[in-house]
């Protein structure tokens, strides 16, 4: 009998969006230029990967220019926001097919490790916005040996 992957995880959308609210109440409403990242903004594309050098966030946002996105780091965590605007024309009668989103849209993009913030550089390119995040580089620290101390009872 072959599983399909829909039948073994049915709810994994339903568990990621319901982490993302819990997160989203967590954190408290973030602002970026006055924008509220809320469940009902659009998400664009996007890809993590990372490199020899540390993390690599790609998100394609065509149809934006580079003053309509913002990018901050704060500490763990990139917050990629903005505002694709509407475009269409007023005239039109009826829509045969509908793919585009518009509007507000805000990704949150939690980083599994510190970032040196002074290597951080954002390129905005062809609709694609390739963010660089190099991680920060650690010193090697000797190990050292921690003694185990024991309790004995108190007797009476």
């Amino acid at each position: 009998m072959r599983i399909k992957r829909r039948e073994m995880f049915p709810n994994i959308e339903f568990v990621q969006k319901e982490m993302e609210r819990l997160f989203n109440d967590m954190l408290g409403p973030y602002h970026a230029s006055g924008m509220f990242c809320s469940r009902d903004a659009w998400r664009p594309p996007t890809d993590v990967y990372e490199t020899k050098d540390g993390l690599v966030v790609k998100m394609e946002l065509a149809g934006m220019r580079e003053h309509e996105i913002e990018v901050v780091l704060d500490e763990r965590t990139l917050l990629i926001s903005g505002v694709r605007p509407d475009d269409r024309p007023p005239e039109r009668i009826a829509y045969h097919q509908m793919g585009i989103n518009y509007g507000p849209f805000c990704i949150q993009v939690f980083l599994p490790w510190s970032i040196q913030e002074e290597g951080v550089s954002a390129n905005y390119e062809d609709g694609l916005l390739k963010i660089h995040l190099p991680c920060r580089k650690r010193e090697a620290e000797p190990s050292r040996r921690i003694e185990i101390q024991v309790q004995e009872e108190q007797k009476e």
